[in-house]
């Protein structure tokens, strides 16, 4: 038997593996899933004590699921033949609890399955992400403490008995929603010792939201583009109209707001912009691509300066429409891997421009004989 160390995301080991060892969990936790393509398929969530590889007591020789690690976790590893040998040495009624016990496990797990498989078994599918954000604003506004200026203040506990018996929603998806608000810096957590475990680590005791607003501005967005028919392509995320985004917002930091909200950015340096950092020859075709995911601005020409065009915008809204683009993100990367990475590095977005043929309109580059852009959906006239 030896200790082993799983980093955060680490595989286990793999549905179809053979089962050459059982994993005791001492520290740290797993999720024991099924993994297709990209998709993690989460069955159960396992943590201290519990035992991953058991179903060879019924004798199994392969894994029937995979098995991850949710965070840094240290299993004792114990060979098969030396479970097998004290299994064999038990006494004959405990040799019966055990395989009774194992056995209604594996049908319970074929049930878990099952559902899994027959229904969306992402770990918050389409029709269920307004409802838990939903929930974490309305507990969160309802049950929280207002009193320290800019956040608002709630007991972990209380959240999640809350959110479950008045909202319906498990602890499990709600804590994971409250990851992606702490991984974009609009939460934080408040960590400390358990009342009734003083000696033990650390855990979360208390959720400091830092912007509730734009919590209820995402699910009021999500839910009401969802559930209105037609226009579930503007909860997509698109990353060209993503990058020109964050760009006006960046350009437009600093500048003066008038009492309407709305701010000036210089069109002549939002392309240079575009050009730069993004790759792009900025064109009306842009403007129409951030239109068609609600993104509305107006262009002004300037009376000072010497000319030129001002491009003008309610700078809240856009905040409001870039975070929930940010969010929308962080959800499908949830669904891909089966939970929220806390600890993942951001990466600078790639520029379209290429050595090879590039569109016209959003300079991304080209597959041989396409005859629409990948990105934009700009037909491709063949050069005569």
């Amino acid at each position: 038997m030896s200790v082993k160390t799983f980093k955060k995301g680490e595989l286990i080991f793999k549905d179809g593996d053979k089962i050459t060892s059982v994993y005791l969990i001492q520290s740290g936790g797993a999720s024991q899933c099924l993994i297709r393509g990209k998709k993690n398929i989460d069955l159960f969530q396992l943590g201290a004590s519990h035992i991953l590889g058991d179903q060879v007591i019924l004798g199994a020789a392969t894994h029937p699921t995979s098995a991850i690690a949710t965070t840094e976790t240290k299993v004792l590893e114990i060979p098969v033949e030396t479970l097998k040998s004290h299994y064999e040495g038990a006494p004959q009624m405990l040799k019966v609890i055990i395989k009774s016990l194992a056995d209604r496990l594996r049908l319970a797990m074929n049930e878990v399955r099952s559902a899994k498989l027959e229904k969306d078994s992402s770990p918050c599918p389409e029709d269920q992400v307004a409802k838990a954000f939903g929930a974490v604003f309305h507990t969160a506004n309802h049950k929280g403490d207002k009193s320290t200026p800019g956040r608002v203040v709630v007991d972990w506990n209380l959240m999640k008995q809350y959110s479950q018996r008045v909202m319906g929603e498990g602890p499990k998806r709600l804590e994971q929603v409250i990851n992606i608000l702490v991984k974009l810096k609009l939460a934080l957590y408040e960590m400390g010792k358990a009342p009734d475990n003083p000696d033990g680590p650390d855990e979360i005791q208390k959720v400091h939201f830092l912007d509730l607003g734009l919590v209820e501005s995402f699910f009021e967005f999500y839910q009401y583009y969802y559930f209105k028919g037609g226009r579930s392509d503007l909860l997509k995320v698109d990353e060209l109209c993503q990058q020109m985004l964050d760009g006006l917002l960046k350009m437009a930091d600093g500048q003066e707001v008038d009492r309407f909200g709305i701010v000036s950015v210089d069109f002549a340096k939002f392309s240079e912009y575009c050009k730069n950092e993004i790759g792009i020859n900025l064109n009306n075709d842009h403007f129409s691509r951030l239109e068609g995911k609600g993104v509305f601005m107006k262009r002004k020409n300037a009376s000072s300066n010497g000319g030129g065009v001002l491009l003008q915008f309610e700078i809240k809204e856009f905040r409001s429409i870039f975070q929930s683009w940010k969010m929308l993100r962080e959800i499908e990367k949830w669904n891909e891997k089966g939970f929220v990475d806390m600890d993942e590095k951001e990466e600078k977005p790639k520029k379209k421009v290429s050595g090879g043929p590039a569109c016209p309109a959003c300079s991304a580059e080209l597959q041989a004989g396409a005859k629409f852009c990948s990105e934009c959906g700009h037909k491709i006239v063949a050069a005569a």
